[in-house]
């Protein structure tokens, strides 16, 4: 029985119609490299376009419509699940409590693309996100690149790839997926500009990250979050019962938000200490001064937890106490007598 087609390969999103053809015209010019480096903002639709690149090496290509952001969502809570994965298609992330991808990962999926494909036609590698591996597991995969079987194919996704080695960047061709423009996310939502635009100043402009908002279908929410986090920073509620509201309902929206305000905090910190001025998204000033004495080091440290935490979704992670442990961190009088 054929396995079903992964849900985020069953359709594309519109903006990236433009990557696929110009994988597709190498195809057609017999120019199509074994490595392809996906890179651009999280949210953008990398993944996506992996899976479709992927199923088309496989032979199991269909005509793609057009992914609905309903359907995108979902497919990407769910795109770990071994039951939607093709036997040829091999994939590479953290495991659970893990923030890397560890060499033995690496030398696993070296070994089974080694062997005849399953379904006789090719046999596809995807490392989400590649920036993950560990130096270990980036140089076993060298050998893989540098001589890579006739049927064998590598996608790598990264977010940051100025983090992978020049070496493994040298042989991979490259793709670089940009955000699209705020009226071709509205068109795609079904919403009003006026919508994408107020979203995009509370979250950035990663498309996929809108549509959950956009979803969420209520603008309260970001002043929900600001008032959570305002009262933990004045021991006015307990973190605890944060974590868990926020476990019950947009986790994953409002790790984006979180993330988003204190990059911007730190920024007008370095701003007032000479740096660089500009801020794009300056924090509200009640979060601002809720902050106020948490010092630069607490806040980077948030940063890197809710950063780690966001990738880690869906993995397995214990999201309960990670989250419990972020929120914590925000209280300004923490282990003070």
């Amino acid at each position: 029985m054929t396995p079903p087609t992964p849900p985020l390969a069953s359709g594309l999103c519109p903006w990236l119609a433009p990557a696929l053809e110009r994988f597709e015209s190498a195809r057609r010019r017999g120019q199509l490299g074994h490595a392809w480096l996906i890179s651009g903002h999280k949210g953008v639709g990398k993944l996506n376009l992996a899976l479709v690149l992927a199923h088309r090496l496989l032979g199991t290509e269909r005509a793609v419509p057009v992914l609905e952001p309903d359907a995108a969502l979902t497919a990407l809570a769910t795109r770990h699940d071994p039951a939607d994965h093709h036997p040829d298609l091999h994939w590479m992330h953290p495991l659970e409590d893990k923030e890397t991808i560890s060499v033995d990962q690496v030398r696993e999926v070296i070994e089974s693309v080694s062997l005849t494909a399953h379904r006789g036609k090719a046999k596809v590698v995807i490392i989400e996100p590649a920036e993950a591996m560990t130096t270990a597991a980036g140089n076993a995969l060298l050998k893989t690149l540098e001589e890579p079987s006739g049927d064998s194919y590598l996608l790598l996704l990264s977010h940051q790839p100025g983090r992978l080695t020049a070496t493994i960047r040298s042989r991979c061709q490259r793709i670089e997926v940009d955000p699209p423009s705020p009226p071709i996310i509205a068109e795609w939502l079904g919403v009003p500009r006026a919508t994408v635009d107020e979203l995009r100043r509370s979250i950035g402009d990663s498309p996929l990250e809108i549509a959950a908002a956009a979803r969420a279908s209520d603008s309260s929410i970001f002043n929900k979050l600001q008032n959570d986090l305002v009262a933990i920073s004045e021991d006015k509620i307990d973190p605890l019962a944060v974590a868990n509201a926020w476990l019950k309902d947009r986790t994953e929206l409002a790790l984006i938000w979180l993330q988003r305000h204190l990059h911007a905090e730190l920024k007008a910190r370095t701003a007032g200490a000479g740096g660089s001025t500009e801020v794009t998204v300056p924090p509200p000033p009640t979060l601002h001064n809720a902050w106020r004495d948490l010092p630069a080091r607490t806040l980077f440290e948030q940063y890197d937890r809710a950063e780690k935490l966001l990738n880690q979704l869906g993995s397995g992670v214990n999201v309960e106490l990670a989250l419990q442990a972020l929120l914590t961190a925000f209280q300004v009088n923490r282990g003070r007598a």
